[in-house]
């Protein structure tokens, strides 16, 4: 049977008095009242104070009130199926004072929160650029998480609590609950990492396995269209205005290599030109970098056909459904391994892998993969991640899935190219597959 106690664990003038909360042998929890008392006024044998004047009848009132209030709050609790805690306790004991709650700086989602509020003051990288506001949303979307992630398991989170095991249990979690995918996962568990060793730098205790609690990637189906299948979805004919606007804006993305939330705006203020050449100039709201691209003959096409401007606009998501039927109508039916969205319910999807036919896995974000992929090994990667936005040649290589010594083979064709062109002979490339 649960029993509420109060005690002394000190002597002397000002000894706080704790309140001690026994729901069985293996749950006892006891926390500061926000009471004191001079400890020769105290009643051990009773848990109370000494009778001896007003100011201690009131303070065994008061006491007497708590310990009321304490129980009730207890017993509607459990009735709700609510986890009893040392938290739990000291959050009621300053709920009924009417204190205001603390900071808890130990606290998972508190921290996530001070870091979240120190980025755009941090600087990442050799070149100390600037925190972006996508950057800033993935840590708020991560923190959410993990407030509906206490609620699940009715328990705060500290700093400390995250090991190896809290790994296991959050992992099955996201899977189970959240029906997040792996890589989203993976991603989710290295940001938590990342905040918690920043929590150690400024003084809060992690735990031992910290160092341990990593992310992970699963290998993604890297899924992009060819030029030739590219072609054949150019050549299609549809009879609904909605899909014929949606290629349009799908050759072009796949030409400039823009993800879809910087495609999508494109109008005709985007085209300039200088030196006597057309180009598109536009900011990348991920990266906030500045892309500038000559117009290449396919996109030069589609707007010649809509007098000079861009297809009409629509949203990414109307743009990724009208997609996948511009690819099933064009033929685009390759079996192909990779991921696509199953319903779970009408709010909630999932991400299914298997081989499905190449349609099925067509989204917005092919157009980008497409261009990064087809024209590695035709232009110099430079000029590709110069429009891609990529950070790194070796980001790039990842992306399109090609280990770094394909750049050596690339090399070695250069010197013969160059050789042959010093000996006036001519020797055909080959083409890096």
């Amino acid at each position: 049977m649960a029993t509420i106690k109060f005690l002394l664990q000190s002597k002397g003038e000002n000894c706080n008095i704790y309140i001690r909360l026994s729901i069985d042998r293996k749950n006892v929890f006891k926390r500061k009242s926000n009471f004191t008392i001079d400890s020769k006024n105290w009643n051990s044998k009773k848990g109370e104070p000494f009778q001896r004047d007003e100011d201690l009848k009131k303070l065994k009132t008061d006491l007497d009130k708590l310990k009321t209030e304490i129980e009730t709050r207890k017993n509607n609790a459990i009735a709700k199926g609510i986890e009893i805690t040392g938290y739990w306790l000291h959050d009621q004991i300053n709920d009924i004072q009417n204190k205001p709650k603390e900071n808890e700086p130990d606290r998972l989602i508190n921290h996530f929160q001070t870091y979240i509020d120190n980025l755009p003051t941090n600087r990442t990288g050799t070149k100390k650029k600037p925190i972006t506001p996508a950057t800033i949303t993935k840590y708020k979307t991560i923190r959410n998480k993990l407030i509906a992630f206490e609620k699940h398991r009715r328990h705060k989170i500290l700093v400390k609590d995250v090991n190896i095991n809290f790994r296991t249990e959050l992992i099955k979690y996201f899977r189970d609950v959240e029906k997040l995918s792996n890589n989203t996962i993976g991603r989710y568990i290295t940001f938590i990492k990342t905040v918690c060793n920043d929590a150690k730098i400024h003084g809060i205790e992690t735990h031992p396995q910290l160092e341990a609690f990593k992310g992970y990637s699963d290998e993604a189906a890297k899924v992009f269209l060819s030029f030739n299948e590219l072609e054949k979805i150019e050549n299609a004919k549809f009879t609904r205005e909605a899909l014929d606007n949606a290629k349009d804006w799908l050759i072009i993305g796949c030409y400039l290599g823009q993800r879809v939330s910087d495609l999508l705006v494109l109008t005709k203020d985007n085209i300039i030109t200088k030196n006597g050449l057309e180009i598109i100039s536009l900011t990348q709201k991920k990266t906030n970098k500045n892309i500038v691209i000559p117009i290449p003959p396919k996109v030069k096409e589609i707007l010649n056909k809509r007098n000079g401007d861009f297809p009409r606009p629509l949203s990414a998501a109307k743009f990724n459904l009208h997609i996948k039927d511009v690819a099933q109508l064009a033929g685009i039916n390759e079996p192909t391994e990779g991921a696509k969205l199953e319903e779970i319910t009408e709010k909630t999807h999932r991400k299914v892998y298997g081989t499905f036919p190449k349609w099925e896995l067509i989204t917005s974000h092919v157009m980008r993969r497409s261009f990064a992929t087809n024209y590695y090994g035709e232009m110099p990667t430079a000029l590709i991640i110069s429009i891609t936005g990529h950070s790194t040649e070796a980001q790039y290589l990842e992306y399109v899935g090609k280990p770094p010594i394909d750049n050596a083979q690339l090399i070695a064709e250069y010197w013969v190219s160059l050789y042959a062109k010093q000996q006036n002979k001519k020797v055909p490339l080959r083409k890096v597959n």
